[in-house]
């Protein structure tokens, strides 16, 4: 659901309420607390007081927004532009379109990133050709970017540069703007950055997952997780941590040294999930804190998951909002 549909759906505070009290009491509102629906007119503050438990209630009690001081239509409007985002979204954007602080937008965005989480692990077993693959989360550091390496020698260039000096131009950069240096820059496997592994259907569901140590015995366990091992092929590349895969699921290599790809059997699909991942993470979120790594992992799951249905996600986001915890 769009800005202009929550717009027009939600003009105003009480239609967002009254929308929020169907999703979660259905009909006729209930008091929070002892489940009575014997309540008073909605008061200034659009609250109810019950008579039975004689206590002030309100949609948000005893839930995920239970004392947020967040209007339910801000709240709204942060669901939508969220699952709108195809490649994710910063806070600091978020912030800008809600018109809250930056710790308010962040502190909303985990909120949901955490309800994403649990519902990611609701999917069911993934069946049929599935494919497995793992990317690094981290940044990838290029030899002529790394200031450890000398450059090659440009007379060209040397001359313009004394050329402007002379003319008054300084091209020393800023001590913030340097990039730190590393004299053994790799990439992929080599790297310290961190594994993510995932499995997808295809045509279906994607699950995915941060894992610390990149062994057979992990991998298999994920693949016992997720994948009905009877009625599914496994698709993966030449990595070494996939060779004993065949004792449990019917498996296929394919060595991307010779081909990526040979008569359908690919990893297209999973590659195709990474390049959402790391597009997002690289051009929204620039930099990723190991210990929230999981939480934006779930992000890209679950919008992948139901990239047909953003309106589902809306009303799906909000239902579990306001579920009693």
């Amino acid at each position: 659901m769009n800005l202009i549909e929550i717009s027009n759906k939600f003009p105003n505070e009480l239609s967002c309420i009254e929308y929020a009290e169907n999703l979660r009491f259905g009909k006729k509102p209930k008091c929070a607390y002892c489940g009575s629906k014997l309540l008073s007119n909605r008061r200034i503050d659009f609250r109810h007081k019950c008579l039975s438990c004689n206590k002030s209630t309100s949609v948000t009690v005893n839930t995920h927004l239970h004392n947020t001081r967040i209007p339910l239509k801000t709240w709204f409007y942060a669901v939508s532009v969220i699952t709108d985002a195809k490649k994710g979204m910063s806070a600091l954007q978020l912030q800008r379109n809600i018109s809250v602080s930056y710790p308010t937008a962040f502190s909303m965005f985990h909120k949901l990133r955490e309800i994403m989480l649990t519902q990611n692990k609701k999917i069911d077993d993934l069946e049929g050709v599935v494919e497995m693959d793992e990317t690094y989360i981290g940044g990838k550091p290029r030899k002529f970017n790394n200031p450890c390496f000398e450059p090659k020698k440009r007379e060209d260039l040397d001359k313009q540069i004394k050329y402007y000096k002379k003319e008054g131009f300084d091209f020393t950069p800023k001590q913030s703007s340097k990039a730190k240096c590393k004299d053994d820059a790799k990439r992929g496997r080599g790297t310290d950055n961190i594994p993510v592994v995932g499995i997808v259907e295809r045509d279906g569901n994607v699950v995915a997952e941060v894992m610390k140590t990149l062994s057979y015995e992990n991998l298999k366990k994920m693949v016992k997780k997720y994948v009905d091992e009877d009625d599914s092929v496994l698709i993966t590349d030449n990595y070494r941590g996939y060779n004993s895969m065949k004792k449990i699921i019917n498996h296929i290599k394919i060595d991307h040294k010779e081909m990526y790809s040979y008569r359908g059997l690919n990893s297209n699909s999973i590659e195709s999930f990474w390049a959402i991942i790391e597009r997002g993470i690289m051009g929204q979120y620039h930099s990723v804190s190991p210990r929230l790594l999981p939480n934006y992992v779930a992000e890209f799951v679950y919008r992948y998951n139901n990239r047909k249905d953003t309106a589902f996600m809306f009303s799906d986001l909000l239902k579990c909002l306001l579920k009693t915890v």
